[in-house]
């Protein structure tokens, strides 16, 4: 899967923000568009919505990283994320910060990686993968 040239979905999902909080991406090879090469979901504890955003984007990262996939458009919903790896909003917070330099560390290994903002209804099997680990969870535990 060397220079795989892909399209790859994410999302982030937090009940309670914070609450329960889980990651999903969904990754497709750009010559297939309907049938997924890799559907990932896990739950990732109790945190906000904007990290579980910035967790989904480096889950994902990491995987065509280990999967030698160097080219990718990296579709996400989250207008913040988007906004403050581009540097038009500022970092605020050390924990975001931390997470936005993994990202961008992980982004400057790619050849070619272009993050974009999508609609949330663009975003849907992205965001089923992750609200179904924060369901699954919050059945669990009952919380």
């Amino acid at each position: 899967m060397v220079d795989e040239n892909v399209v790859v979905y994410i999302d982030g999902a937090s009940c309670g923000n914070p609450g329960p909080a889980a990651v999903g991406f969904v990754v497709y090879t750009k010559d297939n568009l309907k049938e997924p090469l890799v559907r990932f979901s896990r739950y990732i504890g109790v945190t906000t919505n904007n990290v579980a955003e910035y967790e989904a984007l480096i889950s994902a990262l990491k995987w065509l990283l280990k999967n030698q996939i160097l080219k990718a458009e990296i579709y996400t919903d989250s207008e913040l994320i988007y906004k403050q790896l581009c540097g038009i909003y500022h970092l605020k917070t050390e924990h975001i910060k931390q997470l936005a330099e993994r990202a961008r560390r992980l982004l400057n290994r790619f050849k070619e990686a272009d993050l974009k903002v999508i609609s949330r209804e663009n975003n849907r099997e992205a965001n089923k993968l992750a609200q179904e680990i924060v369901r699954k969870y919050k059945k669990l535990k009952h919380v």
